[in-house]
C-alpha cells in the first residue's frame, strides 16, 4: 500500500528535509507528496519554526524548469522565489536515491490566476463574456500545451515516482478566490452555469459540432439572469447535480456543449500522458463527481493515469461509496485515495483509524494524507499506526 503525505516545499525548507523525512518515515509513510507547482494562498503554518502564516506566490513553479522544454513556447511559467534560492524537490530525488521516500510531484494545471491575467487569452468565459482569470480553459491549445510541458520537464529531469494532476479541467465559478461575494445565493446549478466556458475555443468546438453556439450562448445568460432576478434565488433545476448532466436534458443543445467538455480535458490529459517519461507514472487528483469539470474517469483510465479520489467531508456511508465507485474504475486505474486531517472532519484518532480500516476493507490500495505543515504535530501522531 502507498502511503503518501501532501507537502509543501515552504514546510521542507523551514523545516528541514532530513526532518522532515525522517518524521514521515516513523509514522508509516513511504511517499512525500511534494507541491511543484501550486497557486496563491493563506495558510497557517503550524509546524514552521520560522513563521505563522505564508502566503505563497501565485501560480508557480517549486522547482526549476529546464529552459530547452520552454524554449519559444507560448506560455512560460513563473520560478518561485524559493526555487530560485533552493530546489527542494531536487533535495527530496537525491535523499531518495539513497534510500529515502519516494517522491511524487503534486502540480497544479490550470487553476493558475497569475497567468490568466497575464494571458486573458488563456482563460474561460463565462456566458456574458467575462474573464474567469483563475482558469486557464482545457479546450486553448496553448493551456493543454502548458500542461504537457509541465508534466515533460518534471518527470525527464527529476524522474519522480509519480505526477498527480490537480485541476486540468474546468473549475467551478465558486472556488476559493480572493473575497468572493455573492449575495444572490446562486444555487448549485447557477454557479455551474456561470462557470461553462463560451470562449473561442469552446464555441468554435460546439460550432464544429453543429450547434448554433450564438442562440445557446444568449439562452445561458437568459437562465443566469433568470436565477439573479427574484427577490430569492430560484431554481433552475432542482434536481441538479443529483441527475448530474441529465438535469440539462430540457435543452438538447446544452446538453451536448455540456458533453464537449470531456474531450477537451481529455485532450489535456492525453497531452500530459504523451510527454511523460515512461519511469514516471501519471495520476489524477479529483472528486467522484468529476463530471462537474468535464472529467470522465473512465477515459482517464484508458488513457493510461491512474485515478486518485478525495473522499473530503464524507460520512463512512459516501466514502465506502467512493471507495467502490474507485474498484469499478477500468485498468486497476482507482485505490488511490485523499483524505484531510483537518478538524473537526476527523474528531479523533479513533475516527481517523476506522474511515482508513474501512476505506481498506473496500480495496482502498493507497492513501494520501493532507497535509503535513498544516496540521499539529499532534494531530499528525493520529496517523501512527493506522496506516
Amino acid at each position: 500500500m502507498n502511503n503518501a503525505m501532501w507537502t509543501y516545499p515552504w514546510d521542507v525548507a523551514d523545516i528541514g528535509q532530513e526532518a522532515v523525512s525522517k518524521e514521515l518515515q516513523d509514522l508509516g509513510f513511504d511517499t512525500i507528496s511534494l507541491a511543484t507547482v501550486y497557486h496563491a494562498g493563506r495558510f497557517l503554518q503550524v509546524r514552521s519554526p520560522k513563521r505563522r502564516a505564508y502566503f505563497p506566490e501565485d501560480g508557480t513553479l517549486y522547482f526549476r524548469p529546464d529552459p530547452a522544454i520552454w524554449k519559444g513556447q507560448a506560455v512560460q511559467p513563473l520560478v518561485s522565489s524559493l526555487a530560485q534560492e533552493q530546489d527542494v524537490l531536487r533535495g527530496m530525488i537525491d535523499a531518495r536515491d539513497k534510500g529515502g521516500l519516494d517522491v511524487s510531484c503534486w502540480t497544479v494545471c490550470l487553476h493558475n490566476s497569475a497567468l490568466g491575467f497575464a494571458n486573458p487569452d488563456l482563460v474561460t468565459r463565462n456566458a456574458f463574456g467575462d474573464a474567469n482569470s483563475y482558469n486557464l480553459c482545457p479546450a486553448n491549445p496553448k493551456a493543454q500545451a502548458y500542461v504537457g510541458n509541465l508534466v515533460s520537464d518534471i518527470s525527464q529531469n527529476y524522474q519522480p515516482n509519480r505526477i498527480e494532476l490537480e485541476s486540468p479541467n474546468f473549475l467551478g465559478f465558486a472556488h476559493d478566490y480572493h473575497h468572493e461575494k455573492d449575495m444572490v445565493g446562486l444555487p448549485l446549478e447557477g454557479d455551474f452555469l456561470m462557470a461553462l466556458c463560451f470562449c473561442e475555443h469552446c464555441r468554435a468546438a460546439g460550432q464544429t459540432a453543429g450547434l448554433d453556439i450564438a442562440a445557446l450562448q444568449t439562452r445561458v445568460r437568459a437562465m443566469i439572469d433568470q436565477m439573479c432576478a427574484a427577490d430569492t434565488p430560484q431554481r433552475l433545476c432542482p434536481d441538479f447535480p443529483d441527475k448530474g448532466l441529465d438535469a440539462f436534458d430540457f435543452d438538447a443543445e446544452l446538453r451536448s456543449y455540456l458533453e464537449l467538455r470531456f474531450i477537451h480535458v481529455n485532450a489535456v490529459l492525453g497531452q500530459a500522458k504523451s510527454t511523460c517519461a515512461t519511469s514516471t507514472e501519471l495520476m489524477l487528483i479529483d472528486g467522484q463527481a468529476g463530471w462537474l469539470g468535464g472529467v470522465d474517469h473512465v477515459a482517464a483510465a484508458e488513457i493510461g493515469l491512474k485515478i486518485m479520489l478525495c473522499a473530503y467531508d464524507m460520512g463512512a456511508n459516501a466514502a465506502q461509496e467512493l471507495a467502490a465507485y474507485a474498484m469499478s474504475l477500468p485498468k486497476d486505474a482507482g485505490g488511490q485515495v485523499g483524505l484531510r486531517l483537518g478538524y473537526p472532519e476527523f474528531s479523533g484518532q479513533e475516527a481517523f483509524g476506522e474511515r482508513v480500516s474501512l476505506l481498506r476493507q473496500k480495496g482502498m490500495t493507497g492513501l494520501n494524507l493532507y497535509n503535513f505543515g498544516l496540521v499539529p504535530k499532534a494531530r499528525l501522531d493520529w496517523v501512527r499506526g493506522a496506516l
